[in-house]
């Protein structure tokens, strides 16, 4: 176990909305995402609220909606709050700080043809009534990577949970129990210098919870990772990282592998059948779904549930690769 206990013991405040934003620092923004795959209802959600520049009172809402009928649904909305992560469509609540949040969504949604969207940018599809409300129970404690206290400049903190709710398209309704996993980062950031970005996770019936963070901007990488088992948590080195070789999401499975405490875990990883949607970012941040090719230097995310075995345990929970559009096949 990793002795130095900064990275998991933290001050709940720190995880609450900022409510005043820093002078001075106009590349500065908070952001927070959220994602689930519920393998009884089928149903999986990558969702973020991020602030977006140069005018930080303005939240970009963003979801991504996989359904079991393979259908694939969008939404991005925008709206102005000063001190709440919120905007028109969207809401995250921090509950009870360090133990229960709540994320909704009450508006529209365009359903997409991911393969469409793998040469063009969303248009004019159709929209359909959509919205969800999810409560996130935490199983762990808070992973604060990089020992953030009220004062730092830069945070990004991650949660694994259990997520329950209703999530509703059209006449469809599902009810969601699920594990889940949540994240919430601070710092002066844009998309401009992003070169690439992988993160995995995922929580297993046992309690056990892994996560791996990738991330290159020029000469500069990140590369962090945690593992929680037993009601113990300690930091992991990633040493093997899922790769992204076109937008159809390929390669579908793989082994990621950490060094921690001493002993080296390999874990099998599959992705589960689903519409992986593509998403471009936008400069200087910003999300949309599709993909313009115009841009080859802009970056593409796909978003994937999946499936992982750990010492022959089966858990679920998310990969996310992030890549140069030039760097991928159609």
């Amino acid at each position: 176990m990793d002795q130095d206990r900064s990275y998991f013991e933290t001050d709940p405040a720190i995880d609450l909305i900022r409510t005043s934003i820093p002078e001075g620092k106009p590349d500065w923004t908070e952001n927070i995402a959220w994602t689930m795959y519920d393998p009884k209802s089928n149903v999986s959600i990558f969702g973020h609220l991020g602030r977006l520049q140069p005018d930080r009172r303005i939240w970009e809402g963003f979801s991504l909606l996989y359904l079991p009928d393979g259908s694939a649904y969008a939404s991005r909305s925008l709206g102005v709050s000063p001190s709440e992560a919120r905007n028109g469509d969207y809401h995250y609540q921090p509950l009870i700080p360090g133990k229960l949040w709540r994320y909704t969504f009450n508006g529209v949604a365009q359903r997409v043809e991911p393969e469409d969207l793998q040469r063009r940018a969303i248009a004019d599809e159709a929209f359909e009534e959509a919205c969800y409300d999810l409560l996130f129970e935490a199983i762990e404690p808070v992973f604060n990577m990089h020992r953030s206290d009220l004062s730092s400049e830069r945070m990004h903190l991650e949660h694994a949970g259990r997520m329950r709710g209703v999530v509703k398209i059209g006449s469809k309704v599902f009810d969601i129990d699920c594990s889940a996993y949540r994240d919430h980062s601070m710092s002066q950031r844009t998309f401009t210098t992003l070169d690439s970005e992988t993160w995995a996770n995922a929580a297993f019936p046992s309690g056990r919870v892994f996560s791996l963070l990738e991330v290159t901007r020029g000469d500069r990488r990140i590369l962090e990772g945690h593992i929680y088992e037993n009601g113990n948590m300690r930091l992991a080195h990633p040493i093997e990282i899922p790769n992204l070789a076109d937008l159809a999401g390929n390669p579908g499975s793989g082994v990621l592998s950490f060094e921690s405490g001493g002993r080296r875990d390999d874990i099998q990883w599959d992705l589960v059948e689903a519409p992986y949607v593509p998403f471009q970012l936008l400069r200087p941040v910003g999300m949309r779904a599709g993909v313009d090719h115009a841009d080859k230097t802009s970056c593409v995310v796909l978003e994937c549930p999946a499936k992982f075995i750990w010492d022959g345990e089966v858990g679920h929970g998310w990969l996310e690769r992030t890549r140069p559009l030039s760097s991928l096949r159609l």
